[in-house]
């Protein structure tokens, strides 16, 4: 009988343990999977292997930054992409040409294209600042294609707002992971990242 009752302890410790590890192999298959396609959905927008970047479409390999310029009438979306030795630029969705720094003139900014002459001076800017904290949203919209918005709380805390579709668990999980190798300034800065309209947020310190 006591033989009888150590084999049945046995064997139920033995189901436990194979129930445990069953369910942490479960776990991490369901987080990898999820990662898989939160990253196959990033780098769909870089277009097919080996063609040529357009103007728009995403290269997670190139330098690229998202930001608003004053008009006369609201606001004119800008998207400054790296193309080679120029940055291509898109204006309100529509491409406006290209802009390159001439070493013979001083690295002054410089383009061959009419469109996009009238607003140099303020991408000149905006490029300018995007490794300081005040210029960080442009550089962090254009790295990641998740974020919709951005909007300054406080000169400290920064509202960073997403797409509904997003993942926020693994987006922020990879966030903190990759968001060092953006940052070059000292200050302190804290991302609230949540969903458009949605009041759950998560804080991602940097500095």
């Amino acid at each position: 009988m006591l033989m009888k009752k150590k084999l049945m302890g046995a064997l139920t410790e033995k189901q436990m343990e194979t129930g445990t590890k069953a369910l942490v192999l479960g776990t991490l298959a369901g987080f990898a999977l999820a990662a898989f396609f939160y990253f196959r959905k990033r780098n769909d927008a870089q277009g097919p292997a080996g063609k040529p970047q357009q103007p728009g479409i995403k290269d997670l390999n190139m330098e690229r930054y998202v930001f608003e310029m004053a008009a006369d009438v609201g606001s004119i979306s800008a998207i400054v992409e790296q193309a080679g030795d120029c940055y291509s630029v898109q204006l309100d969705g529509k491409y406006a040409g290209t802009m390159w720094q001439d070493e013979q003139k001083g690295m002054q900014w410089q383009t061959g294209d009419q469109e996009l002459e009238p607003y140099m001076r303020e991408i000149a800017i905006h490029l300018s600042e995007a490794f300081s904290r005040k210029g960080f949203p442009s550089l962090l919209m254009g790295t990641y294609p998740e974020i919709l918005s951005t909007v300054w709380k406080t000169s400290e805390t920064l509202e960073v707002n997403l797409k509904t579709d997003t993942d926020m668990e693994i987006f922020t999980t990879f966030l903190k992971d990759e968001i060092l190798n953006l940052v070059t300034f000292e200050e302190h800065l804290d991302l609230m990242v949540k969903k458009e309209n949605d009041p759950y947020f998560v804080i991602v310190g940097i500095n």
